[in-house]
């Protein structure tokens, strides 16, 4: 096999792997929400654990979580405090620097009404944070950190058929995009309006063309979805 022959199965299978994921995040913004939700205390009890990120050279202020009332830790020492005083808590790993939206916490929520306890989740970003360090990934290293990141994301896809399947002791992904804390530092609502990436806040030139290869399949996924429920609702 020639390397240029290499490299194109390379990037036709990260193609793939993206567009999948994509799918999978439009599923995730199109949940509706349980009407007993409340804002301002989740359910389940949420604790941000906000890690330092390895890209950001004198760290980073840690974003505001888009909900009232759910705290922030940013020690393992703190996050151990605060689940022996509250074991129901759920934990989620952020990276300082990033920003979700609530929206894209609707999955948590689907974890709760299965009832089968709190595995461990983080974003995205402080998965791949942790794969990668701050070194620079060769295209074969991007494919395997991105194909190990969809097998631990991949317990949303057996939503609404048999709920929350176990993703392993290495805990789950929230399937969602990000994006950086602004500059002047983070914002009261959670997410700024530009910048959003499918997998880190920190982006490289591979990255960046696989972003643009998701954030166009998740649009149409999301169109698509739309489509077919006004269809749905008019034939009723």
């Amino acid at each position: 096999m020639t390397g240029r022959t290499r490299a194109t199965r390379a990037t036709r299978a990260l193609s793939e792997l993206v567009s999948r994921m994509a799918r999978r995040e439009a599923l995730a913004l199109m949940l509706v929400p349980d009407l007993d939700l409340r804002i301002d205390a989740p359910r389940p009890r949420l604790l941000f654990d906000a890690r330092r990120c390895p890209w950001c050279p004198h760290g980073a202020p840690s974003a505001r979580p888009p909900l009232r009332d759910v705290p922030v830790a940013e020690s393992a020492a703190a996050v151990a405090d605060a689940v022996a005083a509250d074991p129901s808590l759920l934990v989620l790993t952020t990276l300082r620097c990033e920003e979700i939206t609530a929206r894209a916490l609707l999955p948590i929520g689907l974890i709760w009404v299965t009832g089968r306890g709190h595995p461990p989740l983080s974003t995205r970003a402080a998965f791949w944070a942790e794969f990668s360090g701050a070194a620079s990934l060769s295209p074969d290293d991007v494919l395997r950190g991105l194909t190990a990141l969809d097998d631990r994301e991949s317990w949303l896809d057996a939503f609404p058929t048999d709920g929350a399947r176990p993703a392993g002791e290495h805990g789950r992904v929230l399937p969602v995009s990000t994006r950086i804390t602004p500059a002047d530092g983070p914002t009261e609502v959670a997410a700024s309006r530009g910048g959003l990436h499918f997998l880190t806040p920190h982006v490289g030139a591979l990255a960046e063309r696989l972003n643009d290869v998701y954030l166009s399949v998740r649009s149409e996924a999301v169109r698509e979805a739309l489509e077919q429920s006004a269809r749905w609702t008019l034939s009723r």
